[in-house]
C-alpha cells in the first residue's frame, strides 16, 4: 500500500464527514494507487465515531480506530502512525482547513524526490493561500509562537507547525517513538525531532481555510505551549531526540 491517511478527530460529528467526503473523491478522481483512511476517534463524547460508520460499510479502505479516553492530538496521531500500513503516512485535520488537493501533490512530490524523507505544509510560504484567515487574536498569538520558536529552535518565521506533514513510513517510525507532546504542540515537536535525527524535510505551500469551530482556545493553548515548548527545549538539549549511533 502507498498511502495512509491519519485523521485525529475530538468531537467532529459535523466537520468529520463533509471531510471524508472531500478526500475520498480527490482521491477517486485523481490517485490512482492503494491508499487507506485511519480515523483516530480520540475519546469524542459526540457521535463522531457514529459519522464514521457509513463511510466504512461503503469503503472498505476506511478504517475507525476508537480510544475511550480523550488523551490528545498527539497521542492521536502517533498512535494512527503506529497502526498505518502506507509507504507514505499523512497526517491531516478532521476540519478539512487543508485543501485536499494538497494530497495527491505531496505523493507525486515524494515519487520524484527520493531524498526527501518529510513533508509539511505551509500557510505562509510563497505560493500559499489563505482562504479564510483566522481571527486577529489567533493571528497575533501566531506571531508570538513564531518568534519564540526562532529563539528556541532557530526557525525562521515559516509555517512549520501546521496539522498536515507527510513521512516515508522508515522516517515516522523513526520520529514518533521520540514524540512526547500530548496536544497540539506535538506538530512542533515532530519537526524538531526529525532535525535532531537527520531526516530531511521540506515545506509546501498549501490552500488553508480557518475554521471557526477549532477545538483550540487560543489562551490556554498559548499558555500550554509556551511551557511545552520549554519541555522540547530541555528534551533537545538533553540529546532525548539525538540517534545515539
Amino acid at each position: 500500500m502507498e498511502l495512509s491517511i491519519v485523521i485525529p478527530a475530538y468531537n467532529e460529528e459535523k466537520r468529520l464527514p463533509p471531510t471524508l467526503e472531500r478526500i475520498l473523491s480527490c482521491m477517486s478522481d485523481h490517485y490512482g494507487g492503494a491508499y487507506e483512511i485511519i480515523v483516530m476517534d480520540d475519546g469524542s463524547t459526540d457521535g463522531t465515531s457514529q459519522s464514521v460508520e457509513p463511510f466504512i460499510k461503503k469503503y472498505p479502505n476506511v478504517r475507525l480506530i476508537r480510544r475511550a479516553q480523550n488523551k490528545g492530538r498527539g497521542v492521536s496521531v502517533r498512535e494512527g502512525v503506529g497502526v498505518a500500513n502506507g509507504d507514505l503516512i499523512l497526517e491531516a485535520d478532521a476540519d478539512g482547513s487543508v485543501d485536499e488537493e494538497a494530497i495527491v501533490r505531496f505523493v507525486e512530490y515524494m515519487r520524484s524526490h527520493q531524498d526527501v524523507d518529510m513533508l509539511i505544509g505551509s500557510r505562509n510560504i510563497e505560493g500559499s493561500r489563505i482562504v479564510k484567515r483566522q481571527p486577529i487574536l489567533r493571528i497575533v498569538l501566531g506571531h508570538i509562537f513564531f518568534t519564540l520558536a526562532y529563539l528556541f529552535f532557530g526557525w525562521d518565521f515559516c509555517d512549520r507547525v501546521n496539522g498536515f506533514k507527510m513521512f516515508r513510513k522508515q522516517t515516522a517510525n523513526d520520529i514518533f517513538p521520540h514524540q512526547r507532546e500530548p496536544g497540539f504542540l506535538g506538530e512542533a515537536e515532530v519537526v524538531v525531532i526529525a532535525e535532531q535525527r537527520k531526516w530531511k524535510y521540506e515545506l509546501l505551500p498549501v490552500s488553508w481555510t480557518d475554521s471557526r469551530d477549532s477545538r483550540i482556545r487560543p489562551w490556554k493553548e498559548s499558555w500550554r505551549s509556551f511551557w511545552g515548548m520549554i519541555s522540547i527545549l530541555k528534551r533537545k538539549n538533553d540529546g532525548v531526540y539525538r540517534k545515539t549511533s
